[in-house]
Protein backbone atom coordinates (compact mmCIF):
# COMPACT_ATOMS: atom_id res chain seq x y z
CA UNK A 1 0.00 0.00 0.00
CA UNK A 2 1.11 3.36 -1.12
CA UNK A 3 2.11 5.91 1.85
CA UNK A 4 -0.44 8.34 0.15
CA UNK A 5 -3.16 5.63 0.44
CA UNK A 6 -1.92 4.78 3.83
CA UNK A 7 -2.43 7.85 5.15
CA UNK A 8 -6.49 8.17 3.55
CA UNK A 9 -6.70 4.26 5.26
CA UNK A 10 -5.78 6.48 8.36
CA UNK A 11 -8.38 9.09 8.37
CA UNK A 12 -11.20 6.45 7.50
CA UNK A 13 -10.35 4.32 11.05
CA UNK A 14 -10.21 7.56 12.98
CA UNK A 15 -13.29 8.07 11.98
CA UNK A 16 -14.32 4.31 12.96
CA UNK A 17 -12.92 4.62 16.43
CA UNK A 18 -15.18 7.39 17.17
CA UNK A 19 -18.13 5.66 16.23
CA UNK A 20 -17.44 1.96 17.96
CA UNK A 21 -16.64 4.76 21.33
CA UNK A 22 -19.96 5.40 21.37
CA UNK A 23 -20.96 1.68 22.51
CA UNK A 24 -20.17 0.22 25.67
CA UNK A 25 -19.81 -2.97 25.18
CA UNK A 26 -18.60 -5.69 28.24
CA UNK A 27 -16.39 -9.32 27.67
CA UNK A 28 -14.37 -11.41 30.63
CA UNK A 29 -11.10 -9.74 30.68
CA UNK A 30 -9.99 -12.03 33.35
CA UNK A 31 -6.23 -12.44 31.06
CA UNK A 32 -5.48 -8.57 31.86
CA UNK A 33 -7.64 -6.58 34.53
CA UNK A 34 -8.85 -7.38 37.70
CA UNK A 35 -11.84 -9.17 39.02
CA UNK A 36 -15.72 -8.35 37.89
CA UNK A 37 -17.95 -6.36 39.83
CA UNK A 38 -21.80 -6.17 39.50
CA UNK A 39 -22.22 -2.81 41.59
CA UNK A 40 -25.25 -0.87 40.99
CA UNK A 41 -24.70 2.46 39.06
CA UNK A 42 -27.48 4.85 38.70
CA UNK A 43 -27.14 5.71 35.14
CA UNK A 44 -26.20 2.37 33.67
CA UNK A 45 -29.04 -0.72 33.58
CA UNK A 46 -29.33 -3.64 35.28
CA UNK A 47 -26.44 -6.23 34.82
CA UNK A 48 -27.58 -8.41 31.54
CA UNK A 49 -29.59 -5.76 30.25
CA UNK A 50 -30.23 -6.15 26.52
CA UNK A 51 -30.71 -3.81 23.83
CA UNK A 52 -31.86 -4.94 20.48
CA UNK A 53 -31.50 -2.45 17.63
CA UNK A 54 -31.71 -1.52 13.93
CA UNK A 55 -29.33 0.00 12.28
CA UNK A 56 -29.42 1.68 8.32
CA UNK A 57 -26.37 2.89 6.65
CA UNK A 58 -26.35 4.83 3.42
CA UNK A 59 -23.54 7.15 1.94
CA UNK A 60 -19.79 6.40 0.22
CA UNK A 61 -19.04 3.04 1.29
CA UNK A 62 -15.64 4.66 2.48
CA UNK A 63 -17.63 6.98 5.05
CA UNK A 64 -20.06 3.98 6.10
CA UNK A 65 -16.71 2.35 7.01
CA UNK A 66 -15.47 4.89 8.81
CA UNK A 67 -18.64 4.03 11.24
CA UNK A 68 -17.77 0.18 11.28
CA UNK A 69 -20.91 -0.39 8.71
CA UNK A 70 -21.10 -1.45 5.25
CA UNK A 71 -23.95 0.21 3.14
CA UNK A 72 -27.24 -1.66 3.78
CA UNK A 73 -29.29 -2.73 7.28
CA UNK A 74 -28.43 -4.73 10.28
CA UNK A 75 -29.42 -6.00 13.79
CA UNK A 76 -27.36 -5.17 17.06
CA UNK A 77 -27.80 -6.32 20.22
CA UNK A 78 -25.85 -4.32 22.96
CA UNK A 79 -25.83 -6.19 27.02
CA UNK A 80 -24.15 -4.66 29.68
CA UNK A 81 -22.12 -6.84 31.64
CA UNK A 82 -21.85 -4.98 34.85
CA UNK A 83 -18.29 -3.27 35.99
CA UNK A 84 -14.80 -4.25 36.04
CA UNK A 85 -12.03 -3.19 38.44
CA UNK A 86 -8.22 -2.02 37.41
CA UNK A 87 -8.20 -2.28 33.62
CA UNK A 88 -4.75 -0.62 32.34
CA UNK A 89 -4.64 0.15 28.57
CA UNK A 90 -3.48 -1.89 25.72
CA UNK A 91 -2.08 -2.27 22.57
CA UNK A 92 -2.14 -5.47 20.46
CA UNK A 93 1.74 -5.86 21.69
CA UNK A 94 1.48 -5.19 25.37
CA UNK A 95 -0.20 -3.76 28.27
CA UNK A 96 0.60 0.02 28.99
CA UNK A 97 2.39 -0.55 32.32
CA UNK A 98 2.57 3.39 33.26
CA UNK A 99 -1.70 3.78 32.28
CA UNK A 100 -3.75 4.22 34.97
CA UNK A 101 -5.91 1.43 36.29
CA UNK A 102 -9.43 2.27 35.74
CA UNK A 103 -12.75 1.19 36.84
CA UNK A 104 -15.09 0.25 33.89
CA UNK A 105 -18.83 -0.19 32.94
CA UNK A 106 -18.83 -3.35 30.51
CA UNK A 107 -21.06 -3.98 27.17
CA UNK A 108 -20.80 -6.51 24.93
CA UNK A 109 -22.37 -6.02 21.32
CA UNK A 110 -23.29 -8.75 18.43
CA UNK A 111 -24.83 -9.19 15.68
CA UNK A 112 -27.38 -11.79 15.42
CA UNK A 113 -26.31 -13.31 12.22
CA UNK A 114 -22.55 -13.91 13.72
CA UNK A 115 -23.15 -14.34 17.19
CA UNK A 116 -19.83 -15.79 18.10
CA UNK A 117 -18.21 -12.66 16.89
CA UNK A 118 -18.80 -9.39 19.47
CA UNK A 119 -17.54 -6.65 20.35
CA UNK A 120 -16.51 -5.59 24.30
CA UNK A 121 -16.25 -2.18 25.18
CA UNK A 122 -15.09 -0.65 28.44
CA UNK A 123 -16.11 3.11 29.63
CA UNK A 124 -13.87 4.34 32.28
CA UNK A 125 -15.99 5.42 35.74
CA UNK A 126 -15.31 8.56 37.74
CA UNK A 127 -17.12 10.78 39.66
CA UNK A 128 -20.50 9.55 37.59
CA UNK A 129 -18.75 10.43 34.56
CA UNK A 130 -18.55 7.62 31.73
CA UNK A 131 -15.00 8.39 29.69
CA UNK A 132 -14.14 5.82 26.18
CA UNK A 133 -11.02 3.64 27.07
CA UNK A 134 -10.96 0.59 25.37
CA UNK A 135 -12.70 -1.61 23.11
CA UNK A 136 -11.52 -5.49 22.41
CA UNK A 137 -12.96 -8.09 20.17
CA UNK A 138 -13.75 -11.67 20.93
CA UNK A 139 -10.87 -12.81 18.80
CA UNK A 140 -8.37 -11.24 21.28
CA UNK A 141 -7.57 -8.27 19.04
CA UNK A 142 -7.18 -4.88 20.44
CA UNK A 143 -9.23 -2.47 18.43
CA UNK A 144 -8.34 0.80 19.90
CA UNK A 145 -7.55 1.95 23.38
CA UNK A 146 -7.22 5.77 24.21
CA UNK A 147 -6.05 7.95 27.22
CA UNK A 148 -9.94 8.74 28.97
CA UNK A 149 -12.05 10.68 26.82
CA UNK A 150 -15.00 11.96 28.38
CA UNK A 151 -18.69 11.02 26.77
CA UNK A 152 -21.03 12.25 29.19
CA UNK A 153 -21.78 12.77 33.25
CA UNK A 154 -24.95 12.04 34.93
CA UNK A 155 -27.32 12.81 35.57
CA UNK A 156 -27.89 14.55 32.41
CA UNK A 157 -28.67 17.97 32.19
CA UNK A 158 -30.14 20.15 29.41
CA UNK A 159 -27.27 23.16 28.46
CA UNK A 160 -24.16 20.62 29.60
CA UNK A 161 -21.51 20.82 27.41
CA UNK A 162 -17.95 19.65 27.18
CA UNK A 163 -14.87 19.51 25.06
CA UNK A 164 -11.88 17.24 25.36
CA UNK A 165 -8.91 15.89 23.45
CA UNK A 166 -7.07 12.65 23.62
CA UNK A 167 -3.76 10.33 22.74
CA UNK A 168 -4.77 6.85 21.21
CA UNK A 169 -3.65 3.38 19.52
CA UNK A 170 -5.84 1.63 16.97
CA UNK A 171 -6.08 -1.59 14.62
CA UNK A 172 -6.56 -0.74 11.09
CA UNK A 173 -8.01 -4.40 10.29
CA UNK A 174 -8.69 -4.04 6.85
CA UNK A 175 -5.09 -3.10 5.89
CA UNK A 176 -3.03 -5.29 8.94
CA UNK A 177 -1.44 -1.41 9.60
CA UNK A 178 -1.08 -0.20 12.93
CA UNK A 179 -1.59 3.26 14.15
CA UNK A 180 -0.42 4.61 17.53
CA UNK A 181 0.92 8.06 17.75
CA UNK A 182 1.88 7.76 21.56
CA UNK A 183 2.63 4.11 22.45
CA UNK A 184 3.41 2.03 19.13
CA UNK A 185 4.24 5.04 16.27
CA UNK A 186 4.44 2.45 13.41
CA UNK A 187 4.70 5.34 9.81
CA UNK A 188 1.10 6.25 10.16
CA UNK A 189 0.71 9.55 12.30
CA UNK A 190 -2.73 11.48 13.76
CA UNK A 191 -2.17 14.73 14.04
CA UNK A 192 -5.08 15.24 16.62
CA UNK A 193 -8.72 13.80 17.78
CA UNK A 194 -10.45 16.06 19.73
CA UNK A 195 -14.28 16.40 20.92
CA UNK A 196 -17.16 18.61 21.52
CA UNK A 197 -20.09 17.51 23.57
CA UNK A 198 -23.87 18.88 24.31
CA UNK A 199 -26.90 18.22 26.17
CA UNK A 200 -28.73 19.74 23.65
CA UNK A 201 -32.85 19.52 24.80
CA UNK A 202 -35.35 17.21 26.24
CA UNK A 203 -37.62 15.82 24.42
CA UNK A 204 -40.08 12.42 23.70
CA UNK A 205 -39.01 9.97 20.78
CA UNK A 206 -40.73 7.40 19.76
CA UNK A 207 -39.55 4.07 18.44
CA UNK A 208 -40.34 0.66 17.35
CA UNK A 209 -39.61 -0.57 21.28
CA UNK A 210 -41.67 2.58 22.49
CA UNK A 211 -42.02 6.24 23.37
CA UNK A 212 -39.21 7.34 25.54
CA UNK A 213 -38.70 10.93 27.56
CA UNK A 214 -35.10 11.42 25.85
CA UNK A 215 -32.05 13.79 26.85
CA UNK A 216 -30.44 14.59 23.18
CA UNK A 217 -26.83 14.46 23.26
CA UNK A 218 -24.72 15.88 20.53
CA UNK A 219 -21.14 14.79 20.05
CA UNK A 220 -18.67 15.98 17.61
CA UNK A 221 -15.34 14.53 16.59
CA UNK A 222 -12.41 15.73 14.64
CA UNK A 223 -9.88 14.21 13.42
CA UNK A 224 -6.44 15.55 11.29
CA UNK A 225 -4.12 13.06 9.38
CA UNK A 226 -1.07 13.22 7.37
CA UNK A 227 -0.42 16.51 5.30
CA UNK A 228 0.23 18.23 2.11
CA UNK A 229 -1.69 16.15 -0.62
CA UNK A 230 -2.46 13.48 1.85
CA UNK A 231 -3.86 15.86 4.44
CA UNK A 232 -7.32 14.49 5.58
CA UNK A 233 -9.85 16.37 7.80
CA UNK A 234 -13.00 14.01 9.27
CA UNK A 235 -16.06 15.03 11.23
CA UNK A 236 -18.18 12.56 12.91
CA UNK A 237 -21.72 14.20 14.27
CA UNK A 238 -23.09 11.83 16.19
CA UNK A 239 -26.60 12.55 18.28
CA UNK A 240 -27.64 10.43 20.49
CA UNK A 241 -31.57 9.81 22.51
CA UNK A 242 -30.75 8.69 25.73
CA UNK A 243 -33.42 7.50 28.24
CA UNK A 244 -33.16 8.07 31.63
CA UNK A 245 -35.67 4.92 32.30
CA UNK A 246 -33.53 2.24 30.31
CA UNK A 247 -30.44 3.89 31.27
CA UNK A 248 -29.50 3.93 27.70
CA UNK A 249 -30.07 5.28 24.28
CA UNK A 250 -32.89 4.65 21.97
CA UNK A 251 -31.98 6.12 18.87
CA UNK A 252 -28.86 7.76 17.15
CA UNK A 253 -28.13 9.30 13.91
CA UNK A 254 -24.45 9.36 13.24
CA UNK A 255 -23.10 11.70 10.44
CA UNK A 256 -18.99 11.27 8.56
CA UNK A 257 -18.03 13.83 6.16
CA UNK A 258 -14.44 13.21 5.45
CA UNK A 259 -12.62 15.97 3.80
CA UNK A 260 -9.32 15.69 1.45
CA UNK A 261 -7.43 17.64 -1.19
CA UNK A 262 -8.72 15.48 -4.11
CA UNK A 263 -12.51 15.70 -3.19
CA UNK A 264 -14.81 14.66 0.12
CA UNK A 265 -17.22 11.24 0.91
CA UNK A 266 -19.87 11.14 3.16
CA UNK A 267 -22.13 8.64 5.01
CA UNK A 268 -25.04 8.42 7.64
CA UNK A 269 -25.72 5.66 10.03
CA UNK A 270 -29.41 5.42 11.73
CA UNK A 271 -29.85 3.62 14.45
CA UNK A 272 -33.42 2.79 16.98
CA UNK A 273 -34.14 0.50 19.49
CA UNK A 274 -36.60 -2.21 18.46
CA UNK A 275 -36.26 -4.56 21.18
CA UNK A 276 -35.21 -4.66 25.04
CA UNK A 277 -35.12 -6.86 28.31
CA UNK A 278 -34.41 -5.05 31.98
CA UNK A 279 -33.28 -7.77 33.98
Amino acid sequence: MRKREKLIVLGIILAAIVSIMVIGVAMGIANFAGAQKNPKLDYMPPVNSTFTFHAASVGDKTATLALWKLPGESAEIHQYKGVVENVKGMTKEKVIEDSEPMTCALWRVTDPSDPNFYGSYYYAIKDNTLYYFLEKQSTGEINWYQTPLKTASFPLRVGDSWTGKCDFYTNTPRTGEFLSPTYESKDLISDSMEIRGTVEKKENVTTAAGTFECYKVNTVFTTRTGSGLTKTTTNITIERWWSPKLNYFVKEHSATEMKTLIGSRSGTIDKELIGYKIV
